[in-house]
């Protein structure tokens, strides 16, 4: 699975207009073939931020999206980024749920 993010530091009045623009997109993302999850947040603070989240099954889908007109909105929605937006795509191998709570709580337990 890779996932794809994007944190978008927009101007406060510009900060509407990228929300809007990956509401519409977000989604035909969650459509496209290969996707397992689109998902847009809102940070606070003294650096607010719009974060666009994608999962994808494959390398493959997610080339193909890069590739799409859709992602041609997305980046525009990333030009209007007031400073250098963060983007990472990050390759996971394995993925374990709330057992990895549970095996570390008992070695509390344990002692």
């Amino acid at each position: 699975m890779i996932i794809g993010t994007i944190r978008i530091k927009p101007p406060p009045h510009r900060r509407p207009d990228v929300l809007e623009v990956l509401r519409l997109v977000q989604g035909r993302v969650q459509d496209l073939p290969g996707c397992t999850g689109c998902h847009i947040y809102e940070e606070e603070g003294l650096e607010p931020a719009v974060v666009f989240v994608e999962r994808w099954a494959s390398d493959e889908a997610l080339a193909t999206h890069l590739r799409s007109e859709i992602y041609q909105r997305i980046l525009g929605a990333i030009e209007l980024s007031a400073s250098p937006p963060d983007v990472s795509f990050e390759h996971v191998s394995a993925t374990e749920g709330i057992e990895v709570i549970e095996r570390s709580r008992s070695m509390l337990t344990a002692r």
